[in-house]
């Protein structure tokens, strides 16, 4: 019988085993779960890999987004859908220090983000659509929800992101999967990487030792 912590394990290894990866890997095998207009706010050297804990605003009261920063656990991904605030920011610096204070592995803002100089000396990796000078402010509003399922509409694309999904980013983009999903590219994801790293070592050597030629004819 698997228990709930069985599957938080196997959760917390595919997070794991998914950090050694590039999202261009994932590429080779699915579309699925691929956020299209989401990238890195700034160069992001490493793959960022986290369970999801989603945030939906429904008006510009953005407290739900406090409540989340308090409620996640260190190494999620809030993905918060900003959707409804066309090009109005929901992030910015201060936030940004609140996510590292609380050990957050990264952010997914489906919307703009402001303060972008200082989230660059920061250095945490957030992914959004942009960057905007028009923020929110106090709202007496509809309140947004916490771990609800966002739709995230890109042309006539459609995906659901689900709390607990997984996000796998870097500088080539963004994709978040389902750990069923997860699991079942791992294996192929892993020996693509394997083969990719091994040629690309190939490469640099004979690059190095003047053998390109050589290499090129094989």
């Amino acid at each position: 019988m698997t228990t709930s912590t069985d599957k938080l394990e196997n959760v917390n290894e595919l997070i794991d085993s998914y950090r050694a990866l590039a999202t261009s890997t994932l590429g080779h095998f699915t579309d699925t779960g691929y956020l299209p207009d989401i990238k890195a706010l700034f160069p992001c050297a490493d793959t960022v890999v986290g369970r999801v804990l989603t945030v939906t605003l429904t008006s510009d009261n953005t407290d739900v987004i406090k409540k989340a920063l308090i409620e996640a656990t260190p190494g999620d991904v809030l993905c918060i859908d900003a959707q409804v605030l066309g090009v109005k920011a929901c992030w910015g610096a201060l936030r940004t220090c609140a996510a590292i204070y609380e050990q957050l592995a990264g952010v997914i803002v489906i919307g703009q983000v402001t303060d972008s100089l200082q989230i660059k000396q920061l250095g945490f990796p957030i992914f959004a659509q942009g960057v905007s000078a028009v923020t929110t402010f106090k709202s007496q509003q509809a309140a947004g929800k916490l771990a609800a399922d966002i739709q995230y509409r890109f042309g006539m694309q459609t995906t659901s992101i689900c709390n607990g999904d997984i996000a796998v980013m870097d500088n080539d983009g963004v994709f978040v999967l389902t750990p069923e999903l997860a699991q079942q590219l791992l294996p192929d994801c892993q020996v693509k990487h394997r083969d990719d790293e091994m040629k690309l070592q190939l490469f640099m050597e004979a690059y190095q030792n003047n053998k390109l030629d050589q290499l090129l004819k094989q």
